[in-house]
């Protein structure tokens, strides 16, 4: 392999994996700004504690990012020009080895490419997470005025409850899922029962996760209690208004949206506590974080 030959490829091993990084660069804050601006007509996002400065701080940082990137752009573009000055392109020949070198940075490239994106679907999803509960708990936590005990973030084993709330007859189990809408999308979903029909897809793995929570919490309480305690499980939709099909009254477990967090207390049918009990699970539940401490 000649001198040319290397330099060339060199310069092409160079220049896609710059052209991508790029590329990816430019696509990732595009979908943040996306994001945001779908955040913005959001009324649960919105409402979050110091969220518009939240927001501000992620700009900020996005700028800081992609001023970073055009440094070290600016560098490599001055890099590559120079060593594609050197090269003579009408003697250029390239041998199999040559081929070799560049097909591994492709294959790297690739493998990389599909890394970055498997992360940023983790990091919005994530993110998303984070506002709903935190939307939610800001709900839930207006329930105390009503009598209600609140705890969040519930250690269990391996898992957490998102929220448990105590009320007058119940312990309440609250399972917070966030689901994006698409551009122009109803905010509906429907509820029958059995099976969330949203807009353009159904689901009802979050009803199973929310019953099993359920049922390990009324299973801990009775062993630790001696006596049964009914546990309801409850499914929260932030940014979602849950239109009850028939069948949805019956069912054992309530999907609600922030906005209606009393209708599933109003419909609670089971008899009151006795003061001294519900003291006892309420101490219970809260010896759970104890336990995580320990």
């Amino acid at each position: 392999m000649g001198p040319g030959s290397m330099a060339a490829v060199a310069l092409i091993a160079t220049s896609l994996p710059l052209a991508l990084a790029l590329g990816v660069v430019w696509w990732q804050l595009r979908q943040g700004r996306l994001l945001n601006a779908q955040d913005e007509a959001d009324d649960v996002a919105a409402k979050l504690p110091a969220e518009r400065q939240r927001r501000r701080i992620e700009t900020r940082s996005d700028k800081i990012q992609w001023l970073t990137v055009q440094m070290l752009i600016a560098g490599m573009l001055a890099w590559i020009a120079v060593v594609a000055s050197q090269i003579p392109w009408d003697e250029l020949r390239l041998t199999w080895i040559d081929g070799a070198v560049l097909l591994v940075a492709a294959g790297w490239v690739v493998m990389t490419l599909r890394q970055l994106s498997v992360l940023w679907e983790e990091r919005r999803g994530g993110g998303d997470g984070v506002r709903a509960e935190v939307a939610v708990a800001r709900r839930l936590d207006g329930l105390q005025a009503l009598g209600c005990q609140v705890f969040h973030e519930v250690p269990v084993r391996d898992f957490d409850i998102d929220h448990v709330l105590i009320g007058a007859s119940a312990v309440f189990a609250i399972e917070t899922k966030a689901r994006r809408r698409g551009n122009g999308l109803s905010a509906e979903v429907r509820y029958d029962g059995q099976t969330l029909h949203f807009p353009h897809w159904a689901e009802t793995r979050p009803l199973e996760q929310s019953r099993m929570q359920a049922q390990w919490l009324a299973e801990y309480l009775r062993e630790q209690l001696g006596q049964p305690i009914p546990v309801v499980p409850v499914l929260c939709l932030p940014g979602w208004t849950v239109l009850d099909e028939p069948g949805a009254e019956q069912a054992e477990t309530r999907v609600i949206d922030p906005n209606a967090e009393p209708r599933f207390l109003a419909a609670d049918r089971h008899a009151a506590f006795d003061p001294a009990l519900r003291t006892r699970v309420i101490e219970t539940i809260h010896g759970l974080y104890r336990k995580l401490a320990t």
